[in-house]
């Protein structure tokens, strides 16, 4: 393919920078979930967008966090991997937030590894202009960082501008995946993942960090044209089964409506959707049990 260009770009950033909507933005298509809540995204997400010209793999990673569990290790590890040799490094900031010292921190430590840097403030549509401008100044500063982007990924904002800037970085020739493959993650993965994006939403603070889903049984009959999905959700506390559960079974209930409205968009047929509490104490600093939960580092 004459003048055909691909690779990878890694998004990176630090908890709830909006990397994961950034992500499904970019690709038009839903393949990491997202919520409001710090550490959604536990593992590396490969969206991809592909076009007669070009082929664009982003890697979306996990929130920069210091990580005090095995969980956290793994998902340090996760945003390791997922800068490494790639063609280009997107910083996603949280521009309604501001970028304070730590951050500009950050951006240096991504600016020092020899891969072009551009950086994109998200959430313009809820940011003042005057501290918009001021985060801007700030970043103008840093030499190292070749372009900035101001975007708003759920309003659609500038975002094909961010794509056919960021292909100019793309320095492959070969296409990585099929024309039709949105993300490298298998349908069960995702299917997890829909169900802990509702529980994100749906439950307390304290239970999201120690949730986990793993799958028991994913089956299609062919003749009812009907997935059967039976799954666990997984908590590290006794105390948090009565949360997940709810009175009279009122929360699992509803977590299985929106998470079946979810799976049936994502495969476009009917699902009879199981779900069933397990659990696992302190789940998240075991090595072994963060393996049985989905996340292994040989994956990484």
């Amino acid at each position: 393919m004459d003048n055909f260009k691909s690779g990878f770009l890694a998004l990176v950033g630090k908890p709830n920078a909006g990397k994961s909507t950034l992500l499904n933005a970019l690709i038009k298509q839903k393949v990491s979930i997202v919520s409001p809540k710090p550490q959604t995204t536990r593992n590396k997400v490969l969206g991809i967008w592909t076009e007669k010209d070009c082929q664009m793999v982003f890697v979306d990673t996990p929130g920069v966090i210091r990580p005090k569990t095995a969980l956290g290790r793994y998902m340090e590890k996760s945003i390791d991997s997922g800068v490494r040799d790639v063609d280009c490094i997107v910083y996603v900031s949280d521009g309604h937030k501001g970028i304070n010292d730590s951050e500009i921190e950050l951006i240096t430590k991504y600016g020092s590894k020899n891969i072009p840097l551009v950086v994109v403030i998200t959430k313009t549509d809820i940011c003042q202009p005057e501290t918009l401008m001021k985060e801007l100044e700030k970043l103008n500063a840093l030499p190292f960082i070749k372009e900035i982007y101001c975007v708003s990924s759920r309003k659609n904002k500038n975002i094909t501008l961010l794509k056919e800037g960021l292909k100019k970085y793309l320095c492959d020739d070969v296409k990585y995946f099929d024309d039709d493959d949105v993300t490298d993650k298998s349908q069960r993965f995702l299917v997890c993942e829909i169900i802990r994006e509702k529980i994100l939403l749906l439950c307390d603070n304290e239970v999201p960090h120690g949730i986990g889903v793993t799958i028991n049984k994913m089956e299609f009959n062919p003749l009812t044209k009907v997935w059967d999905i039976d799954a666990n959700i997984i908590v590290e506390k006794a105390s948090h089964k009565p949360i997940v559960l709810g009175k009279g079974g009122k929360m699992i209930k509803q977590i299985g409506i929106y998470a079946r409205e979810g799976i049936e968009k994502m495969l476009g047929e009917k699902v009879y959707l199981s779900l069933w509490i397990k659990v696992k104490e302190d789940w998240r600093n075991s090595d072994f049990m963060v393996k049985e939960i989905g996340y292994n580092k040989k994956d990484l």
